[in-house]
């Protein structure tokens, strides 16, 4: 990672320091792709032109760790071969909206790396997020390009494992206090006592949450 005055340089891109890009997908849409599709003047020079099929992922430009974002041709892709593997189509694409007027400007589509003759699936996944043709521009490039944003989802801790397994005995404790609430409630008894915990287990949890 090459630094220079004031900014960072990360896989040719030059972004000043502390910058994090995190577009929506409208954005994505209406301010980048757009921009480029029309030859236009872009926000910032953050999105790279890339082939996103010429190789594996892990090769393409950028920092590993962080999402990539890439402008490559816009094609209709079920299964396309890259590198050492395929990238392949997983799900129905989404259509993007506007938020001021709900109206539909593109579409997205998630693609899963896969590899092996049984198409095993990687961590690494791409969203493929492209204009609708039909949307009223005043041009048909919007055809041509698309963005693509790479990144390889986290592998699942155990530390993760144990925290949706102590959510889940939270959620028994208070599913147990609203039953007993219920109980007192129809039958109008005041002397009954709702049940500690069952375990410290479930204390510490429950501490933890609050």
């Amino acid at each position: 990672m090459e630094r220079l005055q004031g900014f960072v340089v990360k896989g040719g891109i030059k972004l000043p320091i502390g910058f994090r890009f995190c577009p929506t997908d409208q954005e994505l849409l209406l301010h980048y792709l757009k921009n480029k599709a029309f030859a236009q003047q872009l926000p910032a020079s953050v999105i790279s032109d890339c082939d996103v099929f010429q190789t594996d992922p892990w090769l393409l430009p950028g920092d590993l760790r962080e999402k990539r974002y890439f402008f490559s041709d816009c094609g209709k892709v079920k299964k396309k071969s890259a590198g050492s593997g395929c990238w392949k189509c997983v799900g129905k694409e989404k259509e993007i909206r506007r938020c001021e007027s709900n109206e539909v400007i593109g579409m997205k589509k998630t693609l899963m790396f896969c590899k092996g003759s049984n198409d095993t699936r990687t961590r690494w996944v791409m969203h493929q997020l492209r204009l609708l043709t039909s949307y009223p521009y005043q041009q048909m490039a919007v055809g041509d390009f698309a963005v693509y944003v790479i990144f390889q989802k986290r592998k699942k801790t155990k530390r993760s494992e144990q925290r949706v397994s102590s959510s889940r005995k939270v959620e028994r404790v208070d599913d147990v206090k609203a039953s007993m609430m219920d109980f007192k409630v129809e039958f109008g008894d005041d002397n009954i006592e709702l049940p500690p915990p069952s375990s410290p287990s479930l204390s510490e949890d429950c501490s933890e949450t609050t």
